[in-house]
């Protein structure tokens, strides 16, 4: 009888609760592990560890359940994270190192980053403050616009501008900077760099096509409308009410606002590939880049170096059931539109279809970026509908990927 384990989590402790009940579903214990970087194997064997103290490994891969061939790689795997103890004699013995022990360094970190964002609310506080005090006690750092005045505002500042424009916009900001289009022609002719952060929800905008020539765009995240002209000014606007607040960012605020933007630059898609495809289309593809990128990448990768199942036929399922993005049901050419979309936006690659082979090949143009987890996804449908896909390799290389089709698609 298999082991199931599940986890309780109650206010800010963290309690396990330990349960052999065969018919509760504690499947996604195993996955909420990846948070912590381990693989679905390597969380079962710890999980049985845990729960069950000092096995030999073939008990681990009895009670784990987990196949013989693999128990071996994964306790290793384990030791090698800091997670288990490893006895150097045959049989192996294995024990795990506790849960506290063995995760506090990575629960510290993520509380480093509580701390530093507390700090920011901080400044942002002291800010408000300042803003708050008397007229004639201290000159204010920020001025409040309404809606109208932002707009002036925010035309003049792009229309002055003599060497760099960044924005974060949603589909608010967006509309309110497209509005300044004859500053913004004025700023590009003049050899301003102009680069705009565009929130998801804003493929397919008609705002982005009354944008001049000569503006670099991406796609990311975008949860504010934050403009910087020259880094001596920023304006940020309120989505729910269009007004505004300009400040002097030539302050560590501004300064740090300015890395923010540089830091989600690098991580954005790329957004010219997408303006000739359907809103719709777009929309899917930049929210399958986020999570294969973002959300699955870890766990695909972990079943490409040795998984024993190379495309799990789940990985779709859990597509659709974590994330809501829907892909079982569009048609193999759909599909292939929609990575070769998402591709684009990722790393600058693309998928070719050689239908005389049944080969689908895909390819990443950025080095730090593999094509495996696509592989992997595409596999995964493939597989669903029947269509037995095999990954191919030229050499060591993680840029280019061939699936060969068991049939014509």
């Amino acid at each position: 009888m298999t082991n199931r384990f599940t986890f309780i989590f109650l206010s800010d402790s963290m309690d396990v609760l330990t349960t052999t009940d065969s018919n509760n579903n504690s499947s996604d214990l195993p996955d909420s592990l990846e948070e912590f970087g381990l693989s679905k194997y390597e969380a079962r064997a710890y999980l049985t560890m845990i729960g069950k103290g000092s096995l030999a490994a073939s008990e681990i891969a009895y009670y784990a359940n987990l196949p013989r061939t693999k128990i071996y790689q994964t306790v290793k795997k384990l030791e090698k994270k800091r997670l288990a103890v490893v006895s150097k004699q045959k049989p192996l013995i294995c024990s795990a190192i506790p849960p506290e022990e063995a995760f506090a360094e990575i629960v510290n970190l993520h509380e480093r980053r509580v701390k530093n964002m507390k700090k920011i609310v901080d400044r942002l506080q002291k800010i408000n403050d300042e803003g708050q005090r008397p007229k004639g006690s201290e000159e204010r750092r920020y001025f409040i616009l309404d809606a109208n005045s932002a707009l002036e505002k925010l035309g003049s500042l792009i229309a002055g501008s003599r060497s760099s424009i960044t924005a974060t916009l949603d589909q608010w900001g967006l509309r309110l900077i497209s509005q300044c289009r004859p500053s913004l022609v004025r700023a590009v002719t003049a050899g301003v760099r102009a680069r705009f952060i565009l929130g998801q929800q804003c493929i397919g905008s008609e705002s982005i096509f009354q944008l001049p020539e000569g503006i670099e765009l991406r796609t990311g995240d975008a949860a504010i409308n934050v403009i910087i002209i020259d880094s001596t000014h920023m304006v940020s606007v309120d989505s729910s009410n269009g007004k505004a607040a300009l400040f002097s960012s030539t302050d560590s605020f501004g300064a740090l606002q300015s890395k923010n933007f540089e830091e989600a630059w690098s991580r954005a898609g790329e957004v010219k590939y997408l303006l000739d495809t359907e809103p719709a289309v777009a929309a899917k593809a930049v929210e399958l880049a986020r999570i294969v990128e973002n959300g699955l990448s870890l766990r695909m990768l972990e079943y490409a170096v040795g998984g024993a199942d190379m495309m799990p036929a789940e990985l779709v399922q859990d597509i659709e059931e974590r994330y809501g993005l829907k892909i079982s049901d569009m048609s193999a050419a759909e599909v292939m539109d929609l990575v070769d979309s998402a591709l684009k936006i990722s790393c600058l690659g693309g998928l070719k279809h050689d239908r005389s082979n049944n080969i689908v090949s895909l390819q990443s143009k950025v080095d730090s970026k593999h094509v495996l987890p696509w592989a992997l996804v595409l596999g995964s449908y493939f597989r669903r509908a029947g269509n037995e896909p095999r990954i191919m390799q030229q050499g060591k290389s993680a840029q280019l990927v061939h699936l060969r089709l068991s049939r014509p698609v």
